[in-house]
């Protein structure tokens, strides 16, 4: 699906996030589609919201079925941060709507990599972004799932694999097992 994708770094705030750029939420709208992102494991919870005006496309798929994004984009050499641009040929080959790039000459396919989804949308108007308030104190931790790192969560994941042996045992009967 990737093979001839050429892919470019698209400079944004949330490009050179390592660790925990979630998606808030996705709002299509008045033909204007605004995407909320968060560094959640950043101490100060800040978020952005980017804009895409007039897109006649976008996808949204939780990023676990893109393992072969990952693996195109290492293999080519072409990992470049959370935001990039991709073109192929022929023009938008992967979303099986070449005669798109003739109506919309001018689209780009623009792509927001997130820890739980990647977003791609296709427009040929520049998005708009803006810093917006950061999360409250209290706010839930956005995302389809909480990432656990070794190094830096390990004592976290290891009271959880506690936990889980403890569940197991209990389960089968005082026995312990697999």
């Amino acid at each position: 699906m990737y093979q001839g994708w050429v892919i470019t770094r698209w400079e944004t705030p949330v490009g050179d996030i390592e660790r925990g750029l979630t998606v808030v939420s996705v709002i299509d709208s008045d033909q204007e589609l605004s995407v909320t992102l968060e560094a959640s494991r950043d101490p100060g919870r800040p978020r952005w919201r980017v804009r895409f005006r007039h897109y006649p496309a976008y996808r949204n798929i939780d990023e676990a079925y893109r393992l072969d994004l990952w693996g195109w984009l290492k293999e080519s050499g072409q990992t470049c941060g959370n935001t990039f641009t991709a073109q192929e040929t022929p023009p938008l080959a992967s979303w099986g709507t070449e005669y798109l790039h003739e109506v919309v000459p001018h689209v780009q396919h623009y792509v927001i990599a997130t820890e739980d989804d990647v977003i791609e949308v296709l427009t040929d108007h520049e998005p708009v972004w803006e810093e917006i308030e950061p999360a409250q104190e209290g706010d839930p931790l956005p995302g389809k799932s909480e990432h656990l790192y070794r190094g830096e969560d390990d004592e976290e994941i290891e009271r959880r694999f506690a936990e889980l042996r403890g569940k197991k045992k209990k389960k089968n009967g005082g026995r312990g097992g697999t």
